[in-house]
C-alpha cells in the first residue's frame, strides 16, 4: 500500500514513520506533509492508496482539506487527541482512527483493515462511501446529542448507511450479525454483535441473550418464563436469557 502522511507537527511525523518501517513492512511512505496545502498537492500528484491525516492542523485542518478535494479515492487513518466524545464519533461513521501517541498493535490494527477495505471495494464505490462517511463525521461531531442518529455499517458489498430506530432488532452467531430493519431486508455483516451494541450506546437497545440486542421501542410484549420471551413489531418472537431478564424489565418499567 502506497501511503501518505499529514501531520504539522514534525515529531509525530517522524514517530509514525519509524513505526510504520518497524511493524507495517506493506506500507510504502510516498511522502509527508506538514500542512493541507501540501497534503492536497501530493494526494493529487502521487495516488496514495493510504493517507494517514491529522485532524487539527493551523490554517487548514485535515476536514477542511479533504472538503477541498473533488473525490477521495482512498483511505483514511486520522491520527488525532479527540476525547471519548468524538471517538465515538468516529466508530459510528465507520472511520479508522489512531490517538496520538499512536501504539504499534493499533496502528498494524488500523493497516490491516485498510487492507481488507481495499481488496473489497472498487474505487468508484470507496470515493462515494469515503464521501458519506466524511460527511456523516462531521455532522456527528458538530452534534449536541449523546446518541448519534446514523452509523455506517461495513457490509460484504461496502458500507450502508442506517439509521440506529429503523433498527428492530440484531441477532448475532460468531464473528457475524445480522441486523433486522423496519421495511427492509436483514443486513448481514462480519462484525461480532457487541460492535453495534457498542454503536448504539444512547439509543434504547438492550441485550436480552448473548446473541440477541433488540430495540425497546419495537417490542410489543413480553411473555413470562424462565427468561421469558419478547414479541417484535414484526411478530418475531425472542428468548430472554435468565441473567438477563431482571434488566430487559428494569428498561420495560423506566
Amino acid at each position: 500500500m502506497k501511503a501518505l502522511i499529514i501531520d504539522d507537527e514534525r515529531h509525530c511525523v517522524e514517530a509514525l514513520r519509524l513505526l510504520l518501517e518497524k511493524y507495517c513492512p506493506e506500507v510504502e511512505i510516498l511522502g509527508e506533509c506538514n500542512d493541507g496545502q501540501c497534503g492536497m498537492a501530493a494526494i493529487r500528484e502521487l495516488q496514495p492508496d493510504l493517507v494517514f491525516l491529522d485532524i487539527a492542523m493551523p490554517r487548514m485542518s485535515g476536514f477542511d482539506m479533504l472538503n477541498e478535494l473533488d473525490e477521495i479515492n482512498f483511505e483514511i487513518v486520522f491520527t488525532t487527541a479527540y476525547d471519548n466524545y468524538a471517538i465515538k464519533a468516529f466508530k459510528v461513521s465507520a472511520i479508522d482512527y489512531l490517538l496520538k501517541p499512536v501504539d504499534r498493535h493499533e496502528l498494524a490494527d488500523a493497516v490491516s483493515q485498510v487492507k481488507e477495505k481495499i481488496f473489497l471495494k472498487t474505487h468508484a464505490r470507496q470515493a462515494i462511501h469515503n464521501k458519506q462517511q466524511m460527511s456523516m463525521l462531521l455532522e456527528n461531531l458538530q452534534s449536541a446529542q449523546a446518541a448519534f442518529p446514523n452509523l455506517a455499517i461495513p457490509t460484504m458489498e461496502g458500507l450502508e448507511i442506517i439509521r440506529a430506530d429503523q433498527i428492530l432488532y440484531v441477532l448475532g452467531e460468531g464473528n457475524y450479525a445480522q441486523i433486522h430493519l423496519k421495511n427492509h431486508e436483514p443486513i448481514l455483516i462480519s462484525k461480532t454483535i457487541k460492535y453495534i451494541e457498542d454503536r448504539v450506546e444512547g439509543h434504547r437497545f438492550v441485550r436480552i441473550h448473548n446473541s440477541s440486542l433488540v430495540n425497546l421501542n419495537e417490542i410489543v410484549r413480553y411473555v413470562k418464563g424462565a427468561g421469558g420471551q419478547v414479541i417484535m413489531s414484526d411478530g418475531k418472537a425472542l428468548n430472554v436469557s435468565r441473567n438477563r431478564k431482571d434488566e430487559l424489565l428494569r428498561h420495560l418499567h423506566a
